[in-house]
C-alpha cells in the first residue's frame, strides 16, 4: 500500500513535468512564429536596425568614456610619478643638506674644540708663566726684605702695570690715583709694582661720609642732634690711633692721610707714605688678606707724584665750593698734626725740588686728645671679630642710652652751644687763614677743583 502511493505520487509528478515541458515548447514555438511574423514586417525590421545602431553608439560612447577615463588616469599617474620623483629628489636634497650641515657642524665643533684646547693650553701656559713670575716676584720681595744690603729693588718690582698702554694717561688717576670710572675708564691707568706710598681704599668708614639725600619728609629734621662733626672727629681719632699703631710696625711713617670726600671713588681712602720702599713692601706683604673691622683690606701701591696736585687747595682753607663732593682730595687732620708733612713732592731728592713748588702751608690739624677709645680691630679673618660682637653690642647700647640722656640737655642749651661753636670756629679759622693765605693765593691761580679732565663718552 505505501508503495502504490509512492508510485502514484511519482507518476503524477512526472505527468506534471511533461505537461509543463509541453506547454513551454508550445509557448516557445508560438513566440518563434510571432517573432518570424514580426521580422517579416518592415517597421519591426527598421526598429531592430535602430536598436542595433543605438547599441553600437552606446558601445562606442562607453569605449570613448573608458578611453578618456583611462587617459585621465594615465595622466594622473604620470603626474603622480613625476611628483613622486620630485619629492624623492627634494628629500634626497634635504637629506644631503642635513648631512652637509651635520658635517659642517661637526667640523665647526672640532674647530671650536681645537680653539678651546689651544686657549686652555695658552691659559695654562700663561698661568704657569704668571705663577713663575709671581714666584720670582715673591722671591725677589723676600730677598729684598731679608737682605738689607740690597740698596736697589729687583727689576721685577720696578715694573708699571698699565690698563690701556696705547691711550694717554688718565688725568685724575695720575693726580689722585683715583678715577670715578674705575676699570671702565678708557684712558690709561698706571699702577707701580713698588712705591713708598700705600693706598688702602675705603679704609675709614663712617656714616657721615656717605652721600646724603634727605627725604622730603625729614628735610626739616635737626640732623646735628644725631651725628655732629665732633662725633666724626672723635671716631677718626680712634681710627687713626688703631691704624697707626699697626702700620708703624713695618717702618717709619712719613705721611698718613685720610680722604674725607663723600664721592664713591674717594670715600675713606688712606694714603700711607713710608721713608723707603722696603718698609712699604713689608707693610704691603703683611696687609694682604688682613681684615679690619670685619672688612678685607684693599691695599695697593700708589705712584702719587705730588701732594699738591692731588689735594684740593681750597680745602685747606675750607672754602671749596663743592665741599666734600669735590673731585680732588679733602683730607682729615690727624690728631696733634702727626704724620702731616708739608705739601711737597713725594719723589726725587730734596735738592731737585724748587722752593716755589713747596708751599709752607700745612694741613689743618685737630687739636684732639690722643686717646685709645677702643680695642684693636685687626684680624686675619672676619670670624675673629664675632667673639667681641657681644661686648661691642653692649657698649653700643650703653652709648645709645647715654646719647638719649644727653639729647634733652643738648636741645635745652642749643643756642648757647651754637654760639660757642661759632666763636671757636671763628678764632680757629682766623689763625688758619693767616697761615695758609699765601698758599691759597698761589693755589687759586694754579689749581682749581675739577681740572679739565674729560673722559670719553
Amino acid at each position: 500500500m505505501p508503495q502504490k502511493r509512492a508510485r502514484r505520487k511519482l507518476t503524477k509528478k512526472q505527468q506534471r513535468k511533461r505537461r509543463r515541458q509541453k506547454h513551454a515548447k508550445e509557448r516557445d514555438k508560438r513566440e518563434e512564429e510571432a517573432e518570424h511574423l514580426r521580422l517579416l514586417q518592415p517597421e519591426y525590421q527598421k526598429w531592430l536596425q535602430e536598436q542595433q545602431e543605438m547599441q553600437e553608439f552606446q558601445r562606442l560612447a562607453d569605449e570613448r568614456e573608458h578611453q578618456v577615463a583611462e587617459d585621465s588616469w594615465l595622466r594622473r599617474e604620470a603626474t603622480a610619478q613625476q611628483q613622486f620623483r620630485i619629492d624623492e629628489a627634494k628629500k634626497r636634497q634635504e637629506q644631503e643638506e642635513v648631512e652637509r650641515l651635520q658635517q659642517q657642524q661637526a667640523k665647526e665643533r672640532a674647530e671650536r674644540e681645537e680653539i678651546l684646547r689651544r686657549q686652555r693650553e695658552e691659559e695654562t701656559r700663561k698661568a704657569a708663566k704668571a705663577a713663575a713670575e709671581f714666584d720670582a716676584m715673591m722671591e725677589s720681595m723676600d730677598e729684598y726684605l731679608s737682605n738689607p744690603r740690597m740698596e736697589k729693588p729687583p727689576s721685577q718690582l720696578l715694573r708699571v702695570m698699565e690698563t690701556h698702554p696705547e691711550e694717554r694717561a688718565c688725568e685724575f688717576f695720575s693726580r689722585t690715583n683715583c678715577c670715578r670710572y674705575g676699570h671702565a675708564c678708557t684712558f690709561n691707568h698706571r699702577r707701580p709694582m713698588l712705591a713708598r706710598i700705600l693706598l688702602i681704599r675705603h679704609f675709614f668708614n663712617h656714616s657721615m661720609l656717605q652721600e646724603r639725600r634727605p627725604h622730603k619728609e625729614y628735610a626739616s629734621a635737626e640732623e646735628h642732634l644725631e651725628l655732629t662733626e665732633q662725633d666724626l672727629r672723635h671716631d677718626y681719632d680712634e681710627f687713626f690711633n688703631d691704624a697707626v699703631e699697626e702700620l708703624r710696625k713695618f717702618g717709619t711713617i712719613v705721611n698718613f692721610r685720610t680722604v674725607r670726600n663723600t664721592v664713591e671713588h674717594l670715600r675713606g681712602h688712606v694714603f700711607v707714605e713710608y721713608t723707603n720702599e722696603r718698609s712699604a713692601l713689608r707693610a704691603f706683604t703683611n696687609l694682604q688678606g688682613r681684615y679690619y673691622a670685619s672688612k678685607k683690606l684693599n691695599v695697593e701701591f700708589s705712584n702719587l707724584k705730588t701732594w699738591r696736585g692731588a689735594v684740593c687747595g681750597l680745602s685747606l682753607t675750607r672754602k671749596c665750593p663743592k665741599g666734600n663732593g669735590c673731585g680732588y682730595l679733602h683730607l682729615f687732620g690727624n690728631p696733634n698734626n702727626l704724620y702731616n708733612t708739608e705739601l711737597e713732592y713725594t719723589t726725587g731728592p730734596r735738592s731737585q725740588r724748587r722752593s716755589s713748588q713747596t708751599p709752607t702751608a700745612k694741613t689743618p690739624s685737630w687739636d684732639g686728645h690722643n686717646q685709645h677709645g677702643r680695642n684693636w680691630r685687626w684680624s686675619e679673618s672676619p670670624e675673629v671679630e664675632l667673639e667681641n660682637s657681644k661686648d661691642l653690642g653692649n657698649r653700643g647700647q650703653d652709648l645709645k642710652h647715654t646719647h638719649q640722656r644727653g639729647h634733652h640737655s643738648r636741645s635745652s642749651s642749643d643756642r648757647s652751644s651754637v654760639r660757642s661753636k661759632r666763636e671757636h670756629s671763628s678764632s680757629g679759622s682766623s689763625h688758619d687763614d693767616r697761615r695758609s693765605k699765601r698758599h691759597h693765593q698761589h693755589r687759586r691761580k694754579s689749581t682749581t677743583p675739577d681740572h679739565q679732565h674729560k673722559h670719553r663718552q
